[in-house]
């Protein structure tokens, strides 16, 4: 019988072992891909919720505080000094343009007008009369002159009583609503006294201080919208009529004025109210924000790539803009239409293999697809 030294015996074990680890090899690796078709053993592929990216409305938000304030206001006062002796608007009265709100004494005044009225009157006939006698050479030529200075010097005479008299006369100077009344019959006024504050609110002014980093989107004619405590559940819209031309060097920002119509009339003067500017309205891409992966500096999100048979996954570099109400708008970095993967990326790899939960997504002609690119919700309220 032949007797094997041990280390002949350990030298043939070993080789026996590797021609058997050569063999099943190709089986083990079978059967961790899941063989052919990729269907038994090894992890499946990930569960992952999509949308469509679709566009949305974006524009930067301007918030601020102002105070209303009417488009005209003006403290009516007269410049002669005498008795009230007619009142003719109460407390509250809206008003037309020349309306006459009071009238002082008029008894001297209407004397002095008739005395120039009756000036006026004789130095046309001193006129009227010398005219002809100066064709035909019976008077001189300075004769004339006088007489026609006289009814000119007349005339400028009742002017000026006339318009003494209508000092006495006070008259809205534009529509508006008037304030309380401060005078009564037979009160005595002078120059500079109120008689009652008229304001015209069919438009109101609304200042506000915008920080000065907004100065270059700011201009004339954008929106506005604006709401006050004092008229909860309301929002009234106005645009930007002026930019104050220089900067606040405490606050670093610049007075806006807009205007606000008012056709109902209940916005009132010194209403305290919050104001949203809406600038640099545009159309852009607009993404879930909860998909957003920042790495450092830079911002990636996953998408479906259905290009193939079957959908995976792929990791592209965005850039971020605007971000509201969980949208975030996309300034570069995907295409309309690319399906963002919304939930599910934990345990996304470059290229795996994903299964898309919503199959209504990926149909071409489905109610779902349509309606989520067609727009999407306004961002902003525009």
């Amino acid at each position: 019988m032949l007797k094997l030294s041990r280390p002949t015996i350990l030298k043939a074990a070993g080789a026996a072992l590797l021609v058997a680890a050569l063999v099943a090899t190709p089986a083990l690796t079978q059967q961790r891909t899941g063989g052919a078709g990729g269907q038994a053993g090894g992890p499946p592929p990930s569960s992952v919720f999509v949308e469509p990216i679709r566009e949305q409305t974006f524009s930067s938000r301007v918030e601020a505080i102002g105070t209303l304030e009417p488009n005209e206001r003006a403290d009516l006062t007269l410049t002669a000094t005498d008795r009230v002796t007619a009142i003719f608007f109460e407390d509250g009265d809206r008003v037309k343009k020349g309306k006459t709100l009071l009238s002082l004494a008029q008894r001297e005044q209407v004397a002095l007008v008739e005395s120039a009225e009756a000036d006026l009157a004789q130095a046309n006939i001193d006129l009227t009369r010398i005219q002809p006698l100066a064709e035909q050479g019976a008077v001189s030529a300075s004769e004339l002159d006088v007489a026609r200075r006289n009814v000119n010097t007349a005339a400028a005479q009742l002017r000026a009583v006339q318009s003494r008299q209508n000092d006495r006369v006070l008259i809205a100077p534009f529509d508006g609503v008037l304030g309380f009344r401060r005078v009564s019959v037979g009160s005595l006024v002078r120059p500079g006294d109120v008689v009652a504050t008229l304001i015209d609110d069919s438009v109101m002014r609304l200042e506000f201080a915008v920080p000065s980093t907004y100065l270059r989107v700011l201009r004339p004619g954008l929106e506005i919208q604006a709401s006050t405590s004092d008229l909860p559940g309301q929002t009234f819209t106005g645009t930007v009529d002026s930019i104050d031309n220089a900067i606040d060097p405490v606050t670093r920002s610049v007075r806006v004025r807009a205007k606000v119509p008012n056709p109902a009339g209940i916005l009132t003067s010194g209403m305290y109210m919050s104001v949203n500017l809406m600038a640099e309205p545009r159309r852009a891409l607009a993404i879930p924000e909860v998909a957003l992966q920042p790495r450092g500096p830079e911002t990636f999100v996953w998408v479906a790539d259905t290009s193939g048979a079957a959908p995976v996954a792929r990791r592209v570099k965005i850039e971020p803009g605007l971000r509201h109400e969980g949208r975030v708008e996309v300034v570069s970095g995907l295409e309309p239409g690319q399906l963002i993967i919304s939930e599910g990326t934990m345990r996304l790899r470059e290229g795996a293999v994903v299964k898309i939960e919503d199959k209504a997504i990926l149909q071409p002609g489905s109610t779902k697809a349509s309606s989520s690119a067609a727009g999407g919700p306004v961002v902003n309220g525009r």
